[in-house]
């Protein structure tokens, strides 16, 4: 549960930009560790360097103005980790030699010129230098940790004593690498914790319009009417949220403006419908005023189901919770109740919310065009946990599949005479549909493989 939480959470906005924000900061804070242990490493050694120089010349000084008795002495406390001292015979001469320390070595000595100062200074340091390990009598001995240490030379030379023998010496540098402390990994978790609450907090604060965006736009595409989004957060989302409100409004007012429009076309024509009509009254019997006022009944028919459908598109019905598989039950019973053959082969348990009128004239439509032309009808609700699927067949001829999408065009009709004699206009399957599609669904006609018509509605949940 836990990791398909987190893939839940890390395909989100916020949560791939916090997950990206803490990797960065991962890099940003190794390579400023590493920067920084470089520029320590640095400066560590230049103030090591001067260091051992300065301990070197005070050691030549003592060792210059003290008898040989006590050189030893002076050497073991002259000594570290890190400097090592050892008095020879014989200089030892450095490949490569450095003038600048040897004149500042000179200069803090004020050593003459026939005196030798022999200085070499490493500037890429060897890693698995190790000591010299004939060392002479009365010389400590490297401690433990300094022998199993891989070590660097970054200073050796000889310089002469006054007595005619020479003081070697090497300054080393500890590559022991310092481990992570808990301070620092403490400090590097605190600052992780700020920085993805602070981004979480500040992302949810952004994407919360985006979210209100999504379920309006759900809303809208259900044919809900809800009120206009509060324009808040960034600029770029606030202008996102004013253009989808003026389009909301623009679309509202279009299909109001259709909406009405219809239906003063369809009450207008009336009138002169109703004069043709009187005046059809007065012509002689015979078979063109029985055809003329056919047709005129005909054209009453159609104007009073586009009047209808006008008028309860108008109606804005509210949406609630209603029980689909009643619904679909009571309708069932009523066309039994007639005299036809209409089964609900199968039925879940589900609550939508919809407009319960609109539902039940599509779901109506349906079913009267299926006991109209296939006799036979069955009925079927299937409940899954993204929308809700119905489908209704019929056992007729079915319809040519070139014609399966002409037939939702208002007053298209497939078999003219027929539909005469039965009232019909064509406009069911039209209102059906825009019914279904106000509720963000889906009407499909398909020929079933076992023969007959099958109608299906996907209903988004």
């Amino acid at each position: 549960m836990g990791i398909k939480r987190l893939r839940f959470w890390l395909s989100s906005l916020s949560g791939q930009i916090v997950m990206v924000a803490l990797l960065f900061l991962v890099v940003i804070q190794l390579v400023g560790i590493q920067i920084y242990r470089m520029e320590r490493e640095e400066t560590l050694g230049l103030v090591d360097s001067r260091f051992a120089l300065q301990r070197v010349v005070s050691a030549i000084r003592l060792l210059n103005q003290s008898p040989e008795n006590l050189h030893d002495e002076i050497l073991r406390a002259s000594r570290s980790e890190t400097l090592r001292l050892r008095i020879r015979d014989q200089g030892t001469t450095p490949a490569e030699r450095n003038p600048k320390f040897e004149r500042i070595v000179r200069s803090k000595l004020e050593y003459p010129k026939q005196l030798a100062i022999q200085i070499s200074a490493e500037r890429n340091p060897v890693a698995g230098h190790s000591l010299p390990h004939n060392h002479p009598r009365g010389q400590a001995q490297p401690t433990r940790r300094a022998q199993g240490m891989r070590t660097d030379v970054r200073l050796q030379g000889s310089i002469e004593l006054e007595d005619g023998r020479w003081l070697d010496f090497i300054s080393l540098r500890d590559n022991e690498i310092p481990n992570w402390s808990i301070k620092a990994v403490l400090s590097f978790v605190l600052l992780a914790g700020l920085l993805a609450g602070l981004m979480i907090w500040l992302l949810q604060r952004t994407t919360r319009p985006l979210k209100q965006l999504a379920q309006q736009a759900e809303r809208l595409g259900r044919g809900d009417k809800p009120e206009p989004i509060s324009e808040s957060g960034p600029r770029e989302i606030r202008h996102t949220l004013t253009a989808f409100n003026r389009m909301q409004d623009r679309l509202d007012r279009f299909v109001s403006d259709r909406t009405r429009m219809l239906a003063a076309i369809s009450h207008d024509l009336r009138t002169p419908l109703t004069t043709v009509k009187l005046r059809c009254e007065f012509l002689s019997d015979g078979e063109d005023k029985q055809k003329i006022q056919q047709s005129l009944s005909i054209m009453e028919q159609m104007l009073s189901a586009t009047l209808q459908f006008a008028r309860e598109d108008g109606l804005a019905e509210p949406i609630r919770n209603l029980d689909l598989p009643s619904l679909l039950q009571s309708l069932c019973d009523d066309l039994q109740d007639n005299g036809f053959d209409v089964s609900l082969v199968a039925q879940s348990a589900v609550i939508y919310r919809g407009r319960p009128s609109a539902l039940r004239r599509a779901l109506q439509n349906l079913l009267d065009n299926g006991v109209k032309y296939g006799g036979k009808v069955e009925a079927e609700l299937e409940v899954t946990p993204t929308q809700v699927q119905i489908r209704i067949r019929d056992f007729g001829p079915g319809i040519p599949a070139e014609q399966l999408e002409e037939v939702f065009k208002p007053f298209t009709r497939l078999d003219t005479a027929r539909n005469m004699e039965d009232g019909s206009i064509g406009l069911g399957l039209a209102i059906a549909r825009t019914l279904v599609h106000q509720h963000g669904g889906q009407l499909l006609l398909s020929n079933h493989p076992r023969g007959g018509l099958l109608a299906q509605v996907f209903l988004p949940r």
